[in-house]
């Protein structure tokens, strides 16, 4: 049976969002989250797992968009920042490349943003970031070198799933084979639950796929996406049946890449 990470973004928000991603782990329909650590409530949200006991099913969201950084240079850099210091990055256009200071403004603040996640007693078993930032071209050399000097063995791929334009698609596939090549992949797959739904081609045997949820809403005990406005309750133990819900830490423990069989799988990806 094909395998299946469910990742919770967003974790440490606020206090709802918490609370929702930590129901759906005791429901048993989700096993990964990612936490943000620069907002009033992430250090709550690490208290809250660590008296739940799921702090090895933690990684980090890694945050160049939204909030208050934790460094000073970065809020000096307009890519990031906007005049009061704040992150303000919407996002509008690709990020080619960045000029020397922006290199070390960054490295800097994922840097803080990685140690002071492990200080609030997070081991930390994957990495991905909010708004998906991690995906611009200008940013990869960066983030890759920072995860490896800070021993994060794992980094989301970009969306394979999803219908997308046929530039975008030759771009996230060349940007998941060069993840691959370099070690940071953990997963075949990566999209929403809707980008599975309507996946038009047959998943691979043997391979693993991550999908994204967002929980921030419980309404009548039932656990909601506040993106995708479903129901997550009722819609994820539909997906579930039809795979082995696996988590990143215990492919940080048992290190099953298979390198022959995702080899193949990548390049039927791309064609």
């Amino acid at each position: 049976m094909n395998r299946l990470i469910i990742n919770a973004d967003d974790f440490g928000l606020n206090k709802k969002v918490n609370e929702a991603i930590m129901a759906a782990m005791d429901s048993d329909i989700c096993m990964d989250t990612t936490m943000l650590v620069n907002f009033e409530d992430s250090e709550v949200a690490a208290k809250l797992a660590i008296s739940l006991k799921r702090i090895e099913n933690i990684g980090i969201h890694l945050n160049l968009t939204e909030g208050v950084p934790l460094t000073k240079k970065i809020r000096n850099e307009s890519l990031f920042c906007d005049a009061n210091g704040l992150f303000n990055n919407k996002k509008t256009k690709r990020i080619y490349q960045l000029t020397k200071s922006e290199k070390l403004a960054v490295h800097e603040e994922i840097t803080s943003q990685i140690q002071l996640c492990r200080k609030f007693g997070i081991p930390i078993s994957h990495a991905d970031s909010h708004n998906h930032i991690h995906e611009e071209p200008g940013l990869f050399s960066v983030i890759i070198n920072t995860l490896k000097i800070e021993k994060i063995p794992f980094l989301r791929l970009t969306n394979n799933l999803g219908k997308t334009a046929y530039i975008k698609k030759l771009y996230r596939n060349t940007y998941n084979s060069v993840l691959k090549n370099k070690g940071f992949v953990a997963t075949d797959y990566f999209g929403s639950t809707s980008d599975l739904a309507n996946y038009n081609k047959r998943i691979a045997e043997d391979s693993i796929t991550e999908l994204m949820i967002h929980p921030g809403e419980i309404i009548d005990n039932q656990i909601h996406d506040v993106y995708a406005k479903e129901n997550l309750s009722e819609v994820l133990p539909e997906i579930i049946q039809h795979y082995k819900l696996t988590s990143y830490s215990q492919m940080k423990c048992n290190k099953f890449v298979h390198e022959e069989n995702r080899t193949q799988i990548y390049t039927d990806l791309a064609d």
